[in-house]
């Protein structure tokens, strides 16, 4: 939630459960024990032992030693057990103490004893909020806004409907949402509704309901139009939807109240990429790199600007600048999941710019802050198989980044090539068979080239020419679809050459053994 915060549990749990009964200055003990025993027919040993187990609890509260407070009490309530003042005691004495669920038990009881009570359905419904019994405390919730209440209830109405709304929200029923805060604009007892409007639009749009999304927004604009970020989200909503020209119109009204908001001009860059618009598409992108770029060299403090520039000059084909950018992140402070991303990221990079000697050292430092991190084991992995090093451990990575995504089809194409691998090394058929059954289970989920490339390879080691052929040529036809793939396609064409010359060599050999045995059988007599 953006704009209204919900009152304190703790404030609203004294203030409204306790309200009249721990206000010291003004309460006595006679006062309170006087609704302790009111049964005229107790003995007066019963009456004299409430008294005494409630003054004590009463003083013990008021030193803050809940627990001998709540132990008093509950003697006390053995022998007054309908005493509505000694529960509301004990019930606050128990969440002081933190045992909120012995709280409620209290609370549960008091709620019994007055059905229509606002105050202590309120109090019940937060503190089932507090330990996660939601649908619990959406029911109570719905019970207190139909008690009757006083002026001085309102604030808490208010924030028994927030409180409403935003479990509805967390529930997904948007609809309750918007109806617990109609009642808040009909009671007029909010102050900015257009901070409302907003939020509802904002989780309409999360759960991908854009047109009513839209509609919230432009209720904000209407209402405050001061509120510009709702022109950020009504050019996502109209971008979502197709409609190019509203999306294109509410960007300029936000970037002209915030023109180096280099979101949204890479947002406005990505609406003219749909639109054709070639020209103003690299002007937005230059906008956007230009903001970024400053933003950087003044060490912002906000990775996404690092990994956003990054990706700018890695779609120029500028990995050197790319690396440097992703480097200035070790230069802040960040958090460990930033950190880890950011040496992967690099191990790519490095990758990519065939600087081999920093992508296993990037690699470690990724495992070495997530040792789970599936991409980094896998990648480590792979590129100990292409290395032909470490093979065992290899194959151990890649198997553990298969663990958390059985079915990705790259994971199992880099064990197979990792076999392949370890075949070659030792000699050993079976692992050539192995090698064999993961890649074309891999190739089952995805149609990649290199893929395709391993199981040719593999089959030539076979000595399964023919199948070799097949799966080389589909590497070539893909590999031919993806830009700069043309040295992938020269090496698979080279790989086809010589396995032709090979077939052709070895169907010629056989003709020519046919023949001599043939030359030979019609020689005898």
């Amino acid at each position: 939630m953006l704009f209204t915060r919900p009152f304190n549990t703790i404030f609203a749990f004294i203030t409204i459960l306790s309200f009249g009964f721990i206000g010291y200055s003004n309460i006595t003990a006679d006062d309170d024990i006087q609704s302790v025993s009111r049964n005229k027919n107790q003995s007066l040993s019963k009456r004299e032992m409430a008294f005494s187990n409630f003054c004590a609890g009463y003083f013990f509260m008021l030193e803050k030693d809940w627990e001998s407070a709540a132990g008093n009490f509950e003697k006390a309530l053995l022998l007054d057990r309908s005493s509505e003042r000694i529960i509301r005691h004990l019930a606050t004495c128990y969440f002081q103490l933190g045992k909120n669920e012995k709280a409620i038990e209290f609370i549960e009881k008091l709620v019994k004893i007055n059905p229509q009570e606002f105050n202590v359905h309120y109090t019940l419904a937060t503190l089932y909020e507090t330990v996660g019994r939601n649908r619990e405390a959406i029911s109570e919730y719905e019970y207190a806004r139909r008690c009757k209440t006083t002026k001085l209830d309102h604030v808490f109405l208010a924030d028994t409907l927030y409180r409403l709304a935003n479990l509805y929200m967390n529930e997904g029923m948007m609809e309750k949402v918007s109806e617990c805060y109609q009642s808040m604009f009909d009671m007029k007892i909010v102050n900015e509704p257009a901070k409302i409007y907003y939020e509802i639009g904002q989780r309409y749009f999360e759960n991908n309901d854009i047109k009513k999304a839209i509609g919230f927004f432009l209720k904000v604009k209407d209402t405050d139009p001061k509120l510009h970020f709702a022109n950020f989200y009504l050019t996502l909503c109209y971008d979502a939807l197709g409609d190019y020209d509203n999306a294109e119109k509410e960007a300029k009204i936000f970037l002209e109240k915030e023109p180096d908001n280099w979101v949204m001009h890479l947002a406005l860059s990505e609406i003219y990429g749909k639109t054709k618009n070639e020209s103003k598409q690299s002007e937005e992108v230059k906008k956007t790199q230009e903001i970024l770029e400053k933003n950087v060299d003044a060490e912002s403090k906000e990775p996404k600007e690092y990994f956003m520039l990054c990706q700018i000059y890695r779609k120029q084909n500028r990995i050197d600048d790319a690396i440097d950018v992703i480097e200035n992140i070790k230069l802040i402070s960040v958090d460990k999941e930033t950190k880890r991303d950011a040496h992967y990221l690099l191990s790519n990079l490095y990758y990519e710019s065939k600087k081999f000697d920093k992508v296993e050292e990037e690699l470690q430092m990724t495992l070495k802050l997530d040792p789970d991190f599936h991409e980094a084991n896998n990648f480590l992995g792979y590129y100990y198989a292409e290395n032909n090093k470490n093979l065992d451990e290899a194959i151990q990575l890649i198997s553990k980044a298969l663990k958390v995504q059985p079915c990705n089809g790259a994971y199992i194409d880099s064990l197979g090539w990792a076999y392949y691998k370890k075949a070659q090394a030792e000699g050993r058929d079976d692992y050539l068979t192995e090698a064999l059954k993961k890649l074309l289970e891999a190739v089952q989920l995805m149609e990649e080239p290199d893929i395709y490339e391993h199981v040719g390879d593999v089959h030539y080691s076979l000595g399964h020419w023919d199948n070799a052929v097949d799966a080389w040529e589909k590497a070539k036809a893909l590999y031919k679809n993806v830009p700069g793939s043309e040295a992938k396609v020269e090496d698979v064409m080279t790989k086809l050459e010589r396995i032709k010359r090979l077939i052709s060599i070895e169907k010629a050999n056989l003709k020519v053994v046919v023949n001599h045995e043939e030359s030979k059988s019609g020689a005898k007599p």
